[in-house]
């Protein structure tokens, strides 16, 4: 199979900014009701499950979600454009993407720091670490178009997930105050959310384009 060529097409800036522009407005209403709920005004049940930052199934969640669902499908669309190895490394992308989206959508990280906070940041750490250098050394030796700035933005995103998570917690054990914490959660959601658009960029600009 011939190699792919990369796409060569203009960074698609403004589908990307619509796209930003839309999740950061389902995270500032997701910050609102975080709010109102800190200080004892809730709104209605239906709403707080809708727009609750870090709640299963709502909005802010689902947003980050189905944008790993679409970098799982274009990486998958470009294994399938490619063969050998760099077949090998767009599939692997796909496969990490697969498994993001799914955790984010039934909160398997926040299940496992439950019953081991240190165990599920050292264990993140240790994949981090041991991972993208090798999926990034893996794509610069088999010439794979874009590898860098998608491993960088698959280390974003880590840094995202682990590092701001950590952040909320002192939050809750130094100052235990509601506002605060609604801050807190609202910074860490939306960290994840937009390193992961980053990545779904990353990933648009190097998907090769159809022989």
């Amino acid at each position: 199979m011939a190699p792919a060529v990369p796409t060569g097409r203009p960074w698609r800036a403004g589908w990307v900014v619509v796209l930003g522009a839309a999740g950061g407005l389902v995270f500032t209403l997701g910050l609102l009701v975080q709010a109102r709920c800190a200080v004892g005004r809730c709104p209605a049940p239906a709403v707080q499950r809708l727009f609750g930052l870090d709640a299963v199934g709502s909005l802010p969640r689902l947003f980050t979600t189905a944008v790993f669902v679409l970098v799982a499908v274009l990486a998958w669309a470009a294994a399938r454009r490619t063969g050998g190895r760099v077949q090998l490394w767009w599939s692997a992308v796909a496969a990490g993407a697969v498994v993001l989206a799914l955790a984010k959508a039934v909160s398997a990280h926040s299940s496992a720091e439950q019953d081991s906070q240190v165990l599920t940041l050292v264990a993140g750490v240790a994949l981090g670490l041991v991972g993208l250098p090798v999926l990034l050394v893996a794509g610069l030796r088999w010439s794979v178009a874009g590898a860098a700035p998608v491993t960088g933005a698959l280390a974003a995103y880590a840094v995202a997930a682990l590092g701001l998570d950590q952040v909320t917690s002192l939050v809750v054990v130094l100052f235990r105050d509601p506002v605060l914490l609604a801050f807190a959660v609202y910074l860490e959601e939306g960290g994840e959310a937009v390193t992961a658009v980053v990545l779904l960029a990353a990933v648009l600009q190097a998907v090769p384009r159809r022989p």
